[in-house]
């Protein structure tokens, strides 16, 4: 059994962390050869602001509903509570109340915590306001958007700039106001009208009036990525949602709409993340081939591997015809990542083999074990040496860029919309 250990310097690297061992947690997503710097920046061109831990649209308007009722009512007490405890004692309490309205059957509904119950002495590692903090910066939730949880909660504790920290903005407030003063340092947070009972009555599900504000402000500040343009379209809102509940990100892309978008660039981001899959999925499934191979399997399951082996080869024998490496590696630098050069290198080679019909077994296998034994280093199972067992399938069987929770945002938002009660103006 094997451990991690980190030096514990701050709140953003313990965020990290924790990001990476939810991440890890789950079977079939550990990223054996090192292909998550393509995958993320698809998703992150296509649905940014969301991640695959997130559960229910509800914790982005909790959350920022939270932070605003530490600026109103917890900063004016004599003593008042970091923002980062007060929030991991009222998210705590709204898990109470979500499990005590919501009662059996719970842990389906993706309340964060439920498995706890209603105890008290027990909570979840990574918090909502943790989970979610990024979509309430890319949905403008939260301002300056460039701001950690743990430097906006710093700043909140600061008496220096606490003088300088806004509430929600209302119509009396200059707003928009391009002209005042230091406006880029003052720290707004945009939350949803609710009711006096809504506390109370805490649901899982949005009020009609949370649904309305949380589509407004994706529409608003994310209209060029897909969800934005998804969620402006009440017709591609019931195209989405018209998808099996076993659907992945192939027949997503295969959506009339996806064709449709006024946007050439978006268009191919879609077109891209979906072949790159399509590509690399015969990369992974040599990888698990190789580990049979070598004998740390059976010969079963060296037989199975060799089979879907040939089958993904048929598939891919008609090359994806508007592929562009170029416009791959572009979009990838252009959200912020810097890929390895071992990385780039393989993901270009295996590309390469692919365009040739991976006949040539000597080079593609070669491909895969450099970068498996590189990107892993001591950890590779393909090392000399490693006496290791395996029995089944081992790193990435699929690459879906985050949609589970897209359709899960959409639905939200579409029955929380339709639920009764006036928006107000």
């Amino acid at each position: 059994m094997s451990s991690i250990g980190w030096i514990d310097f701050s709140s953003e690297h313990r965020e990290k962390v924790r990001t990476v061992i939810d991440l890890l947690s789950a079977p079939g997503v550990v990223d054996e050869l090192g292909i998550g710097v393509v995958r993320d920046s698809f998703a992150d061109r296509m649905f940014p602001g969301l991640s695959t831990i997130q559960t229910r649209a509800k914790y982005f308007t909790l959350t920022a509903l939270l932070i605003r009722d530490y600026q109103v009512a917890e900063r004016a007490k004599p003593k008042p509570r970091t923002l980062e405890r007060y929030l991991e004692d009222e998210e705590k309490a709204c898990r109470i109340k979500l499990v005590n309205h919501h009662g059996h059957g719970r842990q389906s509904l993706g309340i964060i915590g439920g498995t706890f119950g209603t105890r008290s002495d027990r909570d979840v590692v990574r918090r909502p306001s943790s989970v979610y903090w990024n979509g309430l910066r890319m949905f403008s939730f939260i301002s300056p958007s460039n701001l950690s949880l743990a430097e906006f909660s710093r700043r909140l504790s600061d008496e220096r700039k606490q003088l300088r920290a806004l509430l929600e903005e209302t119509k009396q407030e200059r707003g928009d106001d391009h002209d005042a003063e230091d406006q880029s340092l003052l720290l707004r947070v945009r939350t949803p009208d609710i009711g006096d009972e809504y506390w109370e009555k805490l649901s899982i599900e949005l009020t009609r009036e949370e649904a309305v504000f949380l589509r407004d402000q994706i529409t608003s500040h994310q209209r060029e990525s897909l969800i934005g343009q998804i969620l402006k379209d009440d017709r591609l809102i019931d195209q989405v949602l018209q998808l099996p509940e076993t659907a992945n990100f192939d027949e997503f892309a295969e959506l009339p709409f996806i064709d449709g978008l006024k946007s050439q660039e978006l268009r191919s981001a879609v077109h891209h993340a979906r072949d790159f899959w399509r590509i690399m999925e015969g990369a992974h499934i040599r990888y698990n081939y190789l580990l049979q191979a070598a004998g740390f399997g059976t010969s079963e399951w060296q037989a199975k591997f060799d089979e879907q082996w040939e089958t993904w080869r048929e598939k891919i024998a008609n090359f994806p015809p508007h592929w562009d490496s170029v416009f791959m590696w572009a979009l990838v630098h252009l959200h912020g990542s810097q890929p390895k050069s071992h990385t780039l290198n393989f993901i270009n080679g295996w590309i390469e083999q692919t365009q040739q019909g991976a006949g040539n077994l000597g080079r593609c296998d070669e491909l895969v074990s450099n970068q498996e034994r590189v990107n892993k280093g001591n950890r590779a199972r393909l090392r000399p040496g490693n006496q290791e067992a395996i029995n089944g399938w081992i790193g990435l069987n699929k690459v879906e860029y985050r949609l589970p929770q897209v359709i899960q945002l959409v639905r939200d938002i579409r029955e929380g919309e339709q639920r009764k009660g006036a928006v107000h103006a």
